[in-house]
């Protein structure tokens, strides 16, 4: 068949999907461009929040409305959450198939069973999910997620994810270590770690420093980066941070979600962590002389939280004036244990708090931002935006598809992948923009 595949979510899903259209490369299936292109269409759906829930649905719905797509098959974290409500009576009746994420080895089973007129459900495969030796990158080709785990057991009390994808279970070292040697092959330069947690690596196994110990594999590879996302805060160890700072492959950037800054909001989320201790730990990392970027997450209107917890937030971002900050609001989910708390704030007033931070960071963002100016980055080249004229890419500090773009001209070809030295003669908000130095000549 022709099969057209929509990845929704974060990058932990986009490595699902890619190792999907590899099972269906290795089966002979064609992998179509556009929607209208394709026989059967793959969604792999996201369910980590109400608003994924719906853009779930509605791709669904979208897929199904075009006249030339046979089959929609519906994969990932919503079968995972909703199989019941889905394939129930009053469930959806515009899949033709779904899909868990133990089972995508057997997808080309499924499009068979689908031709033949059947509504398939497929559940209850491997423990350990099977990873496709064609898995098709879907990003530009020079930079690919690495997962090295799947499921969490943190138990933040606002978080569905245990109950999505189950208990914490790391792949195993050598079969991380094949995965990157065989994405290297492809001309991947720079593997970027994902996990729901990647400081957690090997502890379902008993293993102490497993991370570290598997970083120390990945470098003695032909890789020229290494780039860690979703370090839990208390446990990105100093060791950590040291290796970091020391090994020339790693990327000089770190990605520890604090979530919240008042004590009494981080106790009632069920973090391990207190403002007094997240500001230790970004002092060590700033201690460090490579200059590691850090990058964090955190939400606002958790129920309970008062104005004075949300200044203690804002108060705590001026004081550490991080290099790369997201933010969201609380979305009540189900079969959390946040979701039956009393004090829930209202859209209202989540709303406004959100566009305060938001207001805030950017403040601080682009005074950042300014003080990049007639500094040189080497920039990789990663693609090119038509409407600016400009080619785009990111800095060892900046993390591809999460930051801001440091956008750049030259006089001179450039190949995508390669890095270049740009000097930055400019800002717009937080994107930077510069001019190749060999065009200063």
């Amino acid at each position: 068949m022709k099969i057209g595949a929509i990845s929704l979510g974060c990058d932990k899903n986009r490595v699902d999907t890619e190792n999907l259209l590899g099972f269906l490369t290795e089966a002979g299936h064609e992998i179509v461009s556009a929607v209208d292109m394709a026989d059967a269409v793959l969604i792999n759906t996201c369910s980590f929040l109400k608003s994924a829930v719906k853009e779930s649905l509605e791709t669904v719905f979208e897929a199904r409305a075009v006249g030339s797509v046979k089959y929609v098959i519906v994969a990932g974290c919503l079968p995972l959450r909703y199989l019941s409500d889905l394939t129930g009576e009053e469930g959806l009746s515009e899949a033709d198939a779904f899909i868990t994420p133990d089972c995508y080895d057997r997808i080309d089973e499924v499009l068979e069973r689908v031709s033949r007129g059947e509504r398939v459900i497929m559940t209850g495969g491997s423990a350990q999910p099977k990873i496709s030796e064609s898995r098709v990158i879907t990003t530009p080709y020079h930079y690919a997620y690495l997962r090295i785990a799947d499921g969490c057991d943190n138990h933040c009390t606002f978080c569905a994810i245990p109950g999505i994808r189950g208990r914490y279970r790391s792949e195993e070292k050598e079969a991380v270590l094949q995965e990157a040697s065989r994405l290297i092959g492809q001309g991947v330069r720079e593997l970027i770690l994902v996990a729901q947690d990647v400081t957690r690596y090997g502890s379902d196994r008993g293993e102490d420093g497993g991370l570290i110990d598997l970083l120390r594999g990945l470098v003695r590879l032909p890789i020229e980066r290494i780039r860690l996302l979703y370090c839990y805060p208390d446990k990105c160890t100093e060791e950590l941070i040291d290796f970091i700072d020391a090994e020339p492959k790693m990327a000089k950037y770190i990605d520890m979600p604090m979530q919240h800054a008042s004590d009494s909001v981080l106790k009632r989320m069920n973090r391990r962590d207190t403002a007094s201790s997240l500001m230790e730990k970004i002092a060590y990392v700033r201690s460090k002389k490579s200059d590691i970027a850090i990058r964090s997450t955190f939400m606002v209107g958790f129920p309970g939280e008062t104005e004075e917890e949300f200044q203690e937030l804002c108060a705590f971002l001026e004081k550490a004036r991080l290099d790369h900050v997201g933010f969201f609001a609380y979305s009540r989910e189900e079969g959390t244990p946040a979701a039956r708390m009393k004090g829930q704030v209202s859209a209202k007033v989540k709303k406004e708090r959100l566009t305060k931070v938001i207001d805030l960071q950017s403040h601080i963002a682009c005074e950042r931002a300014e003080k990049m100016i007639d500094q040189v980055l080497v920039v990789t080249y990663d693609g090119i935006d038509y409407d600016k004229e400009c080619f785009y890419g990111h800095a060892d500090r900046i993390a591809p598809d999460a930051d801001e773009k440091v956008y750049f001209t030259s006089a001179e070809s450039v190949e995508i992948g390669e890095s270049y030295p740009v000097r930055i003669v400019k800002t717009d908000k937080l994107d930077l923009y510069g001019v190749a130095l060999e065009c200063e000549r």
